[in-house]
């Protein structure tokens, strides 16, 4: 059983080490500093199996939505797929989000050589519709997907390109990678 502990100043290193070893091209170093400092509505959180850090997970909202809690940095590490922790750490993820009072989960992702991640959202009940939005440039450059699922009974609404801000995630990750750097 997955177990998830927060992450914060004393584990961010940490943290920070297993998000790029799981995406080696990005990163969320701001995102998880924003969410330690409280500047953003971002919870982050380290995957455990018994002492094994599995992967990292987190919980986000955008204003123009209140009813929808997203999956943000989601991924489990290359020796422990396979497993079904992914399913798992993805039930957590809706259980978080409907104790932050959230009808809905959502989460993007992109379109590009990513089938195995697409079939997993899917086969975990998740419905996909494409991402176009002229205010957001970054995803006229990169396809991108969002997938959405009801944490109630009622139907999920079509999310209909609102905007997700990609453009500034992307100058997060930059930020991130300078810093490292």
């Amino acid at each position: 059983m997955l177990k998830i502990i927060k992450i914060t100043k004393e584990n961010l290193a940490y943290a920070i080490q297993i998000q790029e070893e799981i995406f080696p091209d990005e990163s969320g170093r701001v995102n998880f500093e924003e969410s330690i400092a409280g500047t953003q509505e971002y919870d982050y959180y380290l995957l455990y199996e018994e002492e094994n850090c599995v992967g990292v997970i987190g919980l986000y909202a955008y204003p123009c939505d209140a009813e929808s809690g997203w999956l943000g940095w989601f991924g489990i590490r290359k020796p422990f797929r396979k497993k079904h922790l992914g399913t798992e750490a993805i039930k957590i993820f809706e259980d978080l989000a409907v104790k932050r009072g959230f009808k809905y989960a959502r989460l993007y992702t992109d379109e590009y050589e990513n089938d195995v991640a697409i079939a997993f959202y899917r086969s975990n009940g998740y419905s996909c519709e494409k991402y176009i939005n002229e205010e957001d440039p970054a995803c006229l450059k990169y396809r991108m997907l969002i997938f959405s699922k009801s944490l109630t009974d009622d139907p999920v609404p079509l999310w209909n390109n609102k905007n997700i801000h990609l453009t500034e995630q992307i100058e997060k990750q930059k930020k991130g990678k300078l810093r490292k750097q």
